[in-house]
């Protein structure tokens, strides 16, 4: 019995050694991007408040922004350039998740083929602002 505990567990680390290896390898080679989820944000529509959430990439380039203030909620890729232009893309059908981190890779992007969303993308030391193609103003401050 104690034997194959041992073999089970010894298979199970190399398992999760070598899952670990590979997130680390895609990570560290850019194929594979991590948004952390901005704590405390608080969205306005047209300046009122609003349901809604942030994740921002661990390189700082864009944020997810996401807001469920109607029926069916919608999340934005802003896009940040080196300087200081950005663009608003829509994610269509694809809405980021609440969990506190999202993993995406290079692969497969779920904005990538949208188009363009909005525009006046502004970007503060904790806030954020764009303009959506229906004229509603977006902001977020955390």
């Amino acid at each position: 019995m104690k034997t194959l505990v041992r073999g089970t567990a010894a298979i199970a680390g190399t398992l999760f050694a070598f899952v670990a290896l590979a997130v680390a390898y895609s990570t560290a080679k850019g194929y594979t991007v991590w948004f952390i989820k901005i704590p405390h944000a608080v969205v306005t529509v047209n300046g009122s408040q609003a349901t809604g959430w942030l994740h921002q990439a661990n390189n700082g380039n864009t944020i997810f922004f996401t807001r469920a203030d109607s029926s069916k909620p919608e999340t934005y890729d802003l896009v940040f350039a080196h300087e200081g232009n950005g663009r608003v893309l829509s994610c269509g059908e694809w809405v980021a998740s609440r969990f506190p981190l999202i993993a995406i890779g290079d692969v497969n992007p779920p904005c990538f083929f949208e188009g363009s969303a909005g525009h006046g993308l502004t970007k503060g030391p904790r806030s954020i602002a764009f303009t959506t193609n229906d004229g509603a103003r977006i902001e977020a401050h955390w």
